[in-house]
């Protein structure tokens, strides 16, 4: 095959300190790219220390800024730089660089476009009431500028969704996160015995750290020892502390743990130490950190909100109803007493998980890329 030339428009990079799922999705795409011959350069937001440019798993890494102009120094970097030099652009369509590029308007290349969930949910939690209406007018514009684009939805609810906001349904197709390959060999056989809960995650109120929080109540009741590690990447400090005055005003200060901007190694130490994983979102895209903690076959108790194909409920995962605290409270108490229920979830999320390499997927991506630039070609 001949050498793709592609071009990803993101908001971060891997190494971005603030990196989230949607950019670690796209730079693994471009990285996998990279790994087998093709052209990739990722266009995406400076931060302090980073160089402009420079070459990272063999991607060319152009860093243009601050998140709040990336969308017009984007426009002004592929006008003067980037137009008419690559076969296919990936370009990230809402979400994390805040004011949308709407790259349609200006790019002449075919576009494959990253669209990482529907926003609603999450503007009704994470902002102030008044704002919910232009935000999902802006999110609805923007989709409809990317309309005509090929829409990779990571799970089949969110390939049926996406055209509910103005995608062609015939546009959107379906191509799952993916998992470093090494995550896959994390696992020794061996299960933490001690209860201990963890919940990791960029501190957002979409996020809803505070329900694992509440539902200690109910599960100490039941298992008296049992603990919750909130490991968190430090981002609101109102709500940190909100979250903080809640664990005393609970007298829960010895049942629950903050862990703030803990390493990747650190991370995986705790999921190894850890039983249960509680996702408590309001919205969630996909959930890598579900995959990352199935590959240590740790199962996970999941809100209703976060995609089946994500964590499906007495698969991989038991499931409550978002928001039902007591409901989460009962699903962590099962998982902590019932060694059956445990040793038969652990299993399937050992096994179910390599449907999710790194390898496999991206070769999967890497057709559909090749796919579009045939058709320009």
């Amino acid at each position: 095959m001949k050498p793709i030339r592609v071009l990803f428009l993101a908001t971060r990079d891997w190494y971005h300190p603030a990196t989230t799922g949607g950019d670690m999705t796209l730079w693994e795409n471009a990285r996998y790219l990279a790994s087998v011959g093709h052209k990739v350069t990722f266009v995406t937001a400076r931060y302090s220390g980073a160089p402009k440019q420079e070459l990272l798993d063999g991607i060319e890494v152009v860093r243009l800024g601050g998140i709040h102009s990336l969308w017009f120094r984007t426009f002004l970097h592929y006008m003067r730089r980037c137009r008419g030099r690559y076969d296919v652009v990936v370009a990230e369509g809402f979400g994390g660089s805040r004011i949308p590029r709407l790259a349609p308007l200006y790019v002449k290349e075919p576009i494959i476009t990253e669209w990482h969930q529907i926003h609603r949910d999450l503007f009704a939690i994470q902002y102030p009431r008044l704002l919910n209406g232009p935000l999902n007018l802006l999110e609805r514009v923007a989709a409809w500028v990317h309309r005509d684009t090929l829409v990779r939805a990571g799970t089949v609810e969110w390939q049926a969704a996406f055209p509910t906001i103005g995608f062609h349904p015939d546009k959107v197709f379906l191509l799952p996160v993916s998992l470093r390959d090494d995550w896959l060999a994390e696992s020794n056989g061996q299960r933490a015995s001690d209860p201990t809960i963890l919940w990791i995650g960029k501190l957002r109120r979409y996020k809803c750290p505070d329900h694992a929080i509440r539902a200690m109540v109910d599960v100490i009741a039941s298992v008296p020892n049992a603990k919750l590690i909130l490991a968190i990447r430090r981002d609101d400090i109102k709500y940190e502390s909100e979250l903080q005055s809640l664990v005393e005003s609970l007298h829960l200060a010895l049942h629950v743990e903050f862990r703030f901007n803990v390493s990747e190694e650190e991370k995986r130490r705790l999921l190894h130490s850890a039983r249960v994983l509680v996702v408590t979102s309001a919205v969630e895209g996909f959930g890598i950190v579900v995959l990352e903690a199935n590959a240590c076959g740790l199962p996970v108790v999941a809100s209703s909100r976060v995609p089946d194909g994500a964590a499906r409920h007495e698969h991989n995962a038991l499931k409550y109803q978002f928001g039902n605290v007591h409901e989460l409270a009962g699903a962590i108490v099962r998982l902590l007493e019932d060694s059956t229920l445990y040793g038969r979830l652990s299993s399937i999320a050992l096994n179910s998980v390599r449907d999710y390499s790194w390898s496999k997927v991206g070769a999967e991506f890497e057709s559909v890329v090749a796919r579009v630039a045939s058709g320009r070609r």
